[in-house]
């Protein structure tokens, strides 16, 4: 008798459990459905690196733009929020069109800032690794193969001609947000100028190659410089960054700047004086540097940092 019972008792266990799986699983996975098409509508739609953004000549409001990465220039200033990677390939051709002032240096300062965020997290990536690489030689009295070919290629970038190691170190090192938006600011008329929009010039370096220049309109006949182009903005900034860190003009800059052993401790009023052969304009130049980044408030974004997604290119139509 009680044999005949057990296996009765167990089939109906089994079906209880059955059914309380089957339940379970109906009422979960709708919300799990729920949960992961809410996340994935705040994603971009492409999230793979080095994707792209099509913008249409009916999509390309610039503030719509940020706004919808959550993107607010205020909130930057007061450290509430990071700096979303959004990278436009180029500037509005229009923006001179911006009857309001303020509104299209926000939006210039808004379209600079991450790309000279970007350049100086990839430094100081580099300067990390050459910081590891130091210290393995201070501990083993030798480097890799791999270690030494890496700072040889870096030395070249650096174009420094001699195996100096604390030299390069003292090149790899960041620009201040806000000395970089200034200078662009300065050189482009907050964008306007028309190597800017152009040319993706945005601080007016020179070449002696027409091909790869643009020739300004006003080159007196004993001149032969151009104006670099640049494929997009963020080679614009690179452009920048690496003259400021190589040109011996700027040796100045790099040994005030090497007073601070953390770089995000750099106090860019300090810099400044030091960038006296950057312009003809001399000390009249240092003084519509200081003045701007004391009118915009620019130091404040010195302490900004990028979030943490993976970056988008916006390739801009040439209209708002």
């Amino acid at each position: 008798m009680a044999s005949s019972i057990r296996p009765k008792t167990s089939f109906f266990s089994k079906k209880i459990v059955a059914t309380i799986i089957l339940a379970t699983l109906f009422l979960i996975l709708p919300l799990f459905v729920s949960i992961y098409e809410v996340v994935n509508s705040r994603l971009p739609d492409d999230t793979s690196i080095d994707s792209e953004i099509d913008l249409t000549p009916h999509d390309t409001d610039i503030k719509a733009i940020f706004a919808s990465y959550d993107y607010n220039l205020n909130e930057v200033r007061r450290g509430l929020t990071s700096v979303p990677k959004l990278f436009l390939s180029s500037l509005p051709e229009n923006l001179e069109e911006i009857s309001d002032t303020d509104e299209r240096k926000e939006i210039f300062i808004s379209i600079i800032l991450p790309l000279i965020l970007q350049v100086n997290e990839d430094i100081m990536n580099d300067r990390k690794e050459l910081s590891e690489i130091m210290y393995s030689m201070e501990s083993t009295g030798d480097m890799s193969v791999e270690q030494r070919g890496w700072i040889e290629k870096k030395l070249k970038q650096y174009r420094i001609q001699s195996f100096d190691i604390p030299e390069l170190y003292s090149r790899m090192n960041i620009i201040p947000p806000s000395l970089a938006i200034t200078q662009a600011a300065i050189e482009t008329g907050w964008g306007t100028s028309r190597f800017a929009t152009e040319a993706n010039a945005l601080y007016g370096q020179w070449t002696w190659d027409d091909e790869k220049g643009m020739v300004p309109l006003k080159r007196g006949d004993d001149q032969s410089h151009s104006i670099k182009v640049f494929d997009n903005l963020m080679g614009a900034v690179r452009g920048y960054a690496l003259n400021l860190n190589t040109h011996p003009a700027y040796e100045d800059f790099r040994i005030e700047r090497r007073k601070y052993e953390n770089p995000k401790d750099i106090d860019v009023s300090n810099l400044l004086i030091t960038l006296i052969f950057y312009s003809e304009l001399g000390y009249e130049y240092i003084d519509n540097l200081s003045s701007i980044i004391r009118v915009n408030r620019l130091r404040q974004f010195d302490k900004a940092r990028l979030s943490e997604n993976i970056f988008q290119e916006a390739r801009l139509d040439q209209a708002l």
